[in-house]
């Protein structure tokens, strides 16, 4: 990219407006080249037997936006049921910073009053994203807020540094 601003600033044309118009055009190219993240996906792929399709937007719930509160650029969203037997959590995740050696990601589920936190586990990889997966045989529909933090791999089973929070809205 610095080869075509060098050879445009370079060049021996006066015509000033145009070289600021190839300038301006070079760089939303460059800019949209470089995005890497792409949109969280409405739709997952439930493979094994009889394959099929989900949208997430209608197969669960509850869902919501994860904010990140780190002052980074990640995002995320979470999707919620509870089907009278059984409880689950899907969480996708984009743009989260490459993890250090000795720290990990992990998923809560929140309760505001009574307060009562729930780890819902450490993320996984899956399909080149970062995903949350989580089931219990409880009604937990009311733990409607959800956090991810970055945790240290040190035995302290409390919730560390939080990187994305979000409410999550019952849809019905």
């Amino acid at each position: 990219m610095r080869v075509f601003y060098d050879i445009i600033l370079k060049s021996n044309k006066n015509n000033m407006k145009l070289k600021i118009f190839i300038l301006f055009l070079l760089t939303l190219i460059f800019a949209a080249g470089c995005t890497t993240s792409e949109p969280v996906s409405e739709e997952v792929v439930i493979k094994g037997e009889g394959q099929k399709v989900v949208n997430l937007s209608d197969e669960y719930d509850f869902s919501g936006e994860l904010e990140d509160v780190s002052d980074g650029l990640s995002s995320g969203i979470a999707y919620a049921k509870y089907d009278g037997q059984t409880y689950e959590l899907y969480v996708e995740f984009r743009d989260l910073p490459e993890l250090e050696e000795g720290f990990f990601y992990e998923g809560w589920i929140v309760r505001k009053k009574p307060t009562s936190v729930l780890s819902t586990g450490g993320l996984i990889m899956k399909e080149g994203k970062y995903i949350n997966i989580f089931m219990n045989d409880k009604d937990l529909s009311d733990h409607d807020f959800y956090v991810l933090t970055l945790e240290p791999d040190d035995g302290d089973p409390a919730p560390d540094k939080h990187i994305l929070e979000g409410t999550l809205v019952n849809k019905k």
